[in-house]
């Protein structure tokens, strides 16, 4: 017995309503990234804005002395940090020719191991890849100092949208529940309350974090008297933004600069940033994100690779967090499909 499926027009018009709509968010993806952003400093900042409300502070002064607040702590991290930073940069700079050389050396036995083994041609074409992308490093200078300044300008937007959504009480659940009808407001309130929870305790753990991961390496690389402590752990601070990978690339950066100055060095940086790894993995940030983000592993790391080939860096940034929202709407409609239904 054949069976006829009918599709009515309007399934079709709302089929294609859809995929043009997702067709435009790709191509908008950029700027739904910086608001994003800017929706998570709002979850993180709004406790602190309640609180001083329910003090009978009015809402838009709490907001500017809270802004004004953290980038005063910004602009005096930047001047206390820059002084030592520039020193350091300028010693890699000077000693680079004698880094390289001694990089060369061990670049000459690994080649005279792999000539002895028959593998002369991968290490031919690995030199070449080299030299190839050392000769587009120049021309990639200019075009890294339009996007540092593009990056400034996506900062200060950021910001802006943050501040103004900030000043307007519960603007993000307001917002979000005018989308749907009124038997599905009260719910998309409180799922959206929950996502901002998140998001806010994702951004506060995130900021803990990668302060004190800057902190234990910088410490224990003065401890051990490595080269350029200071540049090497807040790269390693940074890093930490990226779960899982950030701390193996920082880590591999830090041991190869420290393997120049001896192997000694190179063994006891190492060390260091394993341990420091150890107690990052195994006890902070259970600690700190365990309420905040609650992922598997594989779901975060493939959440890493989706965000990079859409969005590059601002894509690795928001991936996790945007990946605790998606599981936080899967979890809730599996869990509780009647409420999201609106019985």
């Amino acid at each position: 017995m054949n069976r006829v499926i009918e599709i009515s027009s309007g399934t079709i018009l709302r089929t294609i309503f859809i995929l043009l709509l997702l067709w435009f968010l790709y191509l908008v993806r950029d700027i739904l990234i910086l608001v994003f952003l800017s929706l998570i400093i709002v979850s993180a900042i709004d406790p602190i804005v309640d609180w001083f409300q329910k003090r009978k502070i009015p809402r838009s002064l709490t907001v500017l002395v809270v802004y004004v607040l953290f980038l005063s702590i910004f602009i005096l991290a930047i001047l206390f940090l820059v002084p030592p930073l520039t020193t350091e940069i300028r010693g890699l700079g000077e000693n680079f020719p004698s880094l390289v050389e001694k990089l060369s050396g061990y670049f000459r036995i690994v080649r005279d191991y792999a000539i002895s083994h028959n593998l002369q041609q991968n290490i031919t074409n690995f030199t070449a890849n080299i030299a190839e992308r050392i000769s587009q490093a120049g021309s990639s200078i200019f075009s890294g100092t339009i996007s540092f300044i593009g990056g400034i300008f996506e900062f200060v937007v950021i910001l802006s949208i943050a501040f103004y959504m900030s000043v307007q009480e519960a603007g993000i659940k307001k917002f979000f529940s005018s989308l749907f009808p009124k038997e599905h407001r009260e719910y998309v309130a409180g799922l959206t309350e929950r996502i901002q929870f998140k998001m806010g305790r994702w951004l506060q753990g995130q900021m803990f974090l990668m302060f004190l991961v800057f902190a234990l390496d910088y410490l224990g690389l003065l401890v051990i008297k490595a080269p350029y402590a200071l540049i090497l752990a807040l790269v390693a601070g940074v890093l930490e933004i990226i779960p899982y990978i950030g701390p193996v690339i920082s880590a591999i950066i830090a041991t190869a600069i420290s393997f120049l100055h001896g192997p000694v060095t190179g063994l006891l940086v190492l060390g260091l940033f394993i341990l420091v790894q150890q107690l990052e993995g195994y006890v902070l940030t259970p600690l700190v994100m365990k309420k905040a983000v609650g992922l598997n592993p594989v779901v975060v790391i493939l959440a890493l690779m989706i965000g990079a080939k859409l969005g590059g860096v601002m894509g690795i940034i928001v991936a996790v967090p945007i990946a605790t929202v998606a599981g936080e709407i899967v979890n809730d409609l599996v869990l509780r499909p009647e409420v999201s239904e609106g019985k």
